[in-house]
C-alpha cells in the first residue's frame, strides 16, 4: 500500500510534508554526485612542536622549512638515515602529512561500500562511509633506541579495497552533550544546519550534514590492515590531530561545499526540517539486504521554523517492491493543499453567486410586478469538509464544500382586498470538490425557484407553478500531472446535466380570461430566459478561468524541486496529496 494509506492530519503526525527516500536511492545518487563531484584536495601536515606535541603547520610552510623537501615526493623505500629529502624532513621536525580528496575511489564498483546505511528511530542514525578518489598518507615511524622507518602508502587504485573514513553519526540529534568533544557553540551551529530548509531534500546537502555530523562521531579509516605501519600513523597522527582541528570550528571534513541551482519558490514555504530512519515494517530481524535497502530517511517539515519531532509512521513510505521503479515519495497534508486549492477556485465562484429579487406593489386595485436577480454582495467560498465522510459511490471523497443561497419572497394585495398576488424567486448553489486516485472532481449545482400565484375574491390561481426551471450541474473532472519543474499541471473534462423544469406559466381568473397574462408572462419568461443565459456563461467561464488558474503563475510547486522528478500525483486514503520522487543526476 505504502503511500497510499498517508494521512498526515491524523493528530500523531501533523506534518505539513513529508519526503521519504530509500536507501537504495540515497546510495546510488551518492555514488553518482562523488564520481563527478569537484572536491578541493586537502593536505593535512604536522610536526613537533618544542614539547614533543604534534601540532598543524601550513604545507607550503613545512616545505619551506624543510628547504623543498615535499613528503609526498619520497619514495617508500626511501632510508630515513641516508635520504637527502628524509634528512631535511627531520630537521623540520616533520610527523606525519596526509592527502586527500572526497570523491569515488579507482576501484571496481563491487569493492565500494555502501556510503550510508540507515539505522532506526527518529535521531536518523546514518553508519556513514566517507569515500576519497585520492588517499595518501607519509610520515615517520620511530622505533626504539631512535631508529625510525618512512612511510608513503597511498589507497589502492584499479583493484583492492579503498580507505576511507567511517563513523556512525545521527541527521536529528537535537541535543547539546556536554561531554561532546565537539565545543557546544559548535554543536549547536552543526545542529541548527541539520534543520535548514534551503535545499534541504538535495543529496549535496545531505552529504554536507552527513560529512558534518562525522565530527560529532567517533570516526576509524577502514580498508587498511589493522597490522600495516601506516595503521599506527594514521591513528595518532591524522585521526587525532586532524579532526581535533575541524571539531573547534565545525568545518566540514576533506573541506566538503556545493552549489545548486535556485529552485523554483515553492508554495508551501517551510520553516523547518527534522529528519528519522523508518526500516520496512515487518522486515527480518536482521532485515535482508533487500529490506535494508527499502528503508528510508524520511524528512518532517513545518511551516513553522520550530523543528517538527519525528515520530514512527504506522505504515511504509516506500513497498519492498518499488525500490527499483523510483527514489522515494513526498506527501502534502491535506489541509495545506486544499486551503491552497481553496484560494485558486474560490477566485472564480463569485459569478455563480446569484441574489434574486421579487418585489410586489399595488396602486388600487393596480399592480407593480418586479423579478430581478444580480450578482451578490456576499458571495460564499469553498471551504474544508470537517470530519471527512466515506467516499461516494464512484470513489470520490468531498474535501470542500460551498453552499450558497438567496430566497426571496413578496405578496401585495389590492385596495379592496378582492384580488391578492405572491411570488417567489429563490436560487441555490452547492458546490463540491472531492479527489480518488489522481484526479479532483469540482461539482457545482444551480437551481433557480419561481412561482407565482394570485387570488381573485375566494379562489387562488397558481399562475406560474413553483418549480426549479433552472437546474444545472457542472461536474469538472481534472486528472493531474506536474511538469519538469515541479510545478502542479492539470488536464480538465467537463459536463453540464440539465434537470430543469418545463416552463410552466397558465394564468387563471380574470388574468387568463381577459389575457392581462401576456405582459405578465414576457416578463417573468425574459427573467428567466436572462438569468439562465447567464448562469451558463458564468459556468463556462468557470471552467476556463479555473483551469487557466490551476495552471497558470500561481500553480502549485512541490517542495524539493530542486532534488527531484516527480510522478504519478495521487491522493491518498487519507487525501494528502503524495507523488513519486527521483533523484535529479547531482552534477
Amino acid at each position: 500500500m505504502g503511500a497510499s494509506q498517508s494521512n498526515l492530519s491524523d493528530p500523531h503526525y501533523g506534518y505539513d510534508l513529508v519526503v521519504a527516500v530509500t536507501q537504495a536511492s540515497v546510495n546510488a545518487t551518492l555514488k553518482q554526485f562523488l564520481a563527478g563531484v569537484s572536491a578541493p584536495e586537502v593536505i593535512a601536515c604536522y610536526v613537533y612542536d618544542s614539547s614533543n606535541n604534534i601540532v598543524p603547520i601550513d604545507y607550503r610552510t613545512l616545505v619551506a622549512n624543510a628547504d623543498g623537501a615535499d613528503p609526498f615526493s619520497v619514495p617508500p623505500d626511501a632510508k630515513p638515515t641516508t635520504d637527502p629529502k628524509l634528512i631535511k624532513l627531520t630537521a623540520a621536525n616533520f610527523a606525519g602529512a596526509v592527502k586527500a580528496m572526497i570523491g569515488l575511489p579507482n576501484v571496481p564498483l563491487a569493492n565500494i561500500p555502501p556510503i550510508a546505511t540507515l539505522g532506526s528511530g527518529s535521531s536518523a542514525p546514518v553508519l556513514f562511509n566517507l569515500l576519497c578518489s585520492e588517499f595518501q598518507i607519509t610520515g615517520f615511524e620511530y622505533g626504539p633506541r631512535g631508529s625510525a622507518s618512512w612511510i608513503n602508502q597511498s589507497q589502492p587504485s584499479g583493484s583492492g579495497t579503498p580507505w576511507y573514513f567511517s563513523a556512525n553519526v545521527f541527521l536529528n540529534d537535537t541535543t547539546i552533550d556536554p561531554n561532546s568533544p565537539v565545543p557546544p557553540a559548535i554543536q549547536q551551529r552543526i545542529n541548527d544546519l541539520r534543520h535548514q530548509v534551503q535545499n534541504a531534500f538535495t543529496i549535496q546537502k545531505l552529504f554536507l550534514d552527513l560529512d558534518t555530523a562525522i565530527l560529532e562521531g567517533a570516526p576509524t579509516i577502514q580498508g587498511i590492515p589493522a597490522g600495516w605501519v601506516v595503521w599506527n600513523l594514521i591513528s595518532q597522527i591524522f585521526l587525532g590531530s586532524y579532526f581535533t582541528q575541524l571539531r573547534q570550528k565545525g568545518d566540514p571534513v576533506l573541506s566538503y561545499s556545493f552549489k545548486v541551482n535556485a529552485p523554483r519558490p515553492t508554495t508551501l514555504e517551510l520553516g523547518s526540517v527534522s529528519r528519522e530512519c523508518s526500516p520496512l515494517l515487518q522486515a527480518d530481524k536482521p532485515p535482508t539486504p533487500a529490506q535494508q535497502a527499502a528503508t528510508t530517511l524520511v524528512y518532517v517539515g513545518s511551516h513553522s521554523t520550530t523543528p517538527p519531532i519525528p515520530v514512527a509512521f504506522a505504515w511504509n513510505w516506500v513497498e519492498l517492491g518499488e525500490v527499483s521503479a523510483f527514489s522515494g515519495v513526498q506527501a502534502v497534508r491535506r489541509d495545506v493543499f486544499f486551503t491552497y486549492f481553496a484560494g485558486l477556485i474560490n477566485a472564480e465562484t463569485a459569478p455563480l453567486c446569484i441574489a434574486t429579487h421579487v418585489e410586489m406593489h399595488h396602486s388600487g386595485e393596480n399592480f407593480t410586478i418586479s423579478y430581478s436577480y444580480q450578482r451578490s454582495g456576499s458571495p460564499q467560498t469553498f471551504r474544508p469538509i470537517s470530519p471527512i465522510g466515506a467516499p461516494d459511490g464512484q470513489g470520490f471523497t468531498d474535501v470542500l464544500a460551498l453552499d450558497f443561497s438567496n430566497n426571496s419572497h413578496d405578496d401585495s394585495e389590492s385596495s379592496t382586498h378582492s384580488v391578492e398576488i405572491w411570488g417567489d424567486y429563490n436560487y441555490n448553489l452547492s458546490g463540491r470538490v472531492a479527489v480518488k486516485g489522481n484526479q479532483i472532481r469540482i461539482q457545482a449545482h444551480a437551481s433557480v425557484y419561481m412561482a407565482f400565484s394570485h387570488r381573485e375574491v375566494f379562489v387562488n390561481y397558481h399562475d406560474l407553478s413553483g418549480k426549479n426551471y433552472y437546474d444545472k450541474t457542472l461536474t469538472v473532472l481534472y486528472t493531474l500531472g506536474v511538469d519538469q519543474n515541479g510545478a502542479l499541471q492539470v488536464t480538465q473534462t467537463h459536463s453540464t446535466a440539465d434537470n430543469s423544469a418545463g416552463w410552466d406559466f397558465d394564468p387563471g381568473g380574470i388574468l387568463g380570461k381577459f389575457g392581462f397574462e401576456n405582459e405578465l408572462r414576457g416578463g417573468v419568461t425574459k427573467v428567466a430566459e436572462g438569468l439562465a443565459a447567464a448562469l451558463d456563461r458564468s459556468f463556462t467561464g468557470y471552467v476556463q478561468a479555473m483551469t487557466a488558474t490551476i495552471n497558470g503563475y500561481r500553480a502549485w510547486v512541490f517542495p524539493g524541486n530542486d532534488a527531484f522528478t516527480f510522478k504519478n500525483l495521487s491522493f491518498s486514503s487519507g487525501q494528502d496529496l503524495t507523488a513519486q520522487l527521483t533523484y535529479v543526476n547531482p552534477n
